[in-house]
């Protein structure tokens, strides 16, 4: 009998050991893939004097209405202080690819807009995206929407641990109804667009994103995993 008990031990340790392995792959493998994308635009765009926290900031305003936004608004999205990034914006500033304007309603309030010249300098940033997208095509569509939902999770958790800005993604917004219909192919809801979603519609980064209270993101969380864990 202690034979038994023994040898279930040893058994239930190698589990917890192989899980723990497995963990730890995965999380070398995603930062490998961060760290060679990050690399690479270091070694292109670093020879156009742009370092990678200016990239950043410029290709976050490209993807802003207007392609303006607020110092304040920079600064949470990248996870960055604000000295910091109005340290950044007014260098961007001075290589004319960004200009700094108050707001005409709150003269306390700095916003930033992509200039022309701002403009055309995020455009070669655009093959790194195809890169990742053609070596995404390897997977199934079954496993690319496995990856996607799991990559949901994964912002989700690097959140809650500080770590990571809140990503303009389906799960936090206040648009989003998960499992609201019965169809299991697009079971969710976008409000914005009234359209019924699947998991492979969920968004990471949304056009129409609006932040939902702490309150619908936990309740929409729960909804959104409850199906994955019932």
């Amino acid at each position: 009998m202690a034979e038994q008990r023994a040898l279930n031990s040893g058994k239930k340790s190698s589990v917890l050991q192989d899980a723990a392995a497995l963990t730890t792959q995965l999380a070398a493998g995603l930062e490998k893939i961060g760290l060679a994308m990050k690399s690479r635009t270091w070694r292109r765009e670093g020879r156009a004097g742009l370092g990678p926290l200016q990239r950043q900031v410029l290709t976050l305003l490209r993807s802003k209405p207007g392609q303006r936004a607020k110092v304040s608004t920079v600064a949470n999205e990248l996870a960055v202080r604000l000295p910091t990034a109005s340290e950044v914006i007014a260098t961007l500033e001075r290589k004319q690819l960004v200009r700094r304007r108050r707001d005409m309603s709150d003269g306390r309030i700095v916003m930033a807009q992509l200039t022309a010249k701002g403009n055309r300098s995020c455009t070669p940033s655009s093959r790194m995206p195809d890169r990742l997208a053609t070596a995404t095509e390897a997977l199934s569509a079954p496993e690319q929407v496995v990856l996607l939902t799991s990559l949901v999770k994964v912002i989700r958790s690097l959140q809650e641990q500080g770590e990571i800005s809140v990503a303009r993604m389906c799960v936090s917004c206040q648009y989003f109804r998960p499992n609201q219909h019965d169809n299991a192919d697009r079971p969710h809801h976008c409000g914005s667009l009234n359209v019924p979603l699947g998991d492979r519609s969920l968004r990471l980064d949304c056009h129409v994103y609006e932040p939902a209270s702490t309150a619908q993101v936990n309740e929409a969380w729960a909804n959104f995993t409850g199906s994955r864990t019932a």
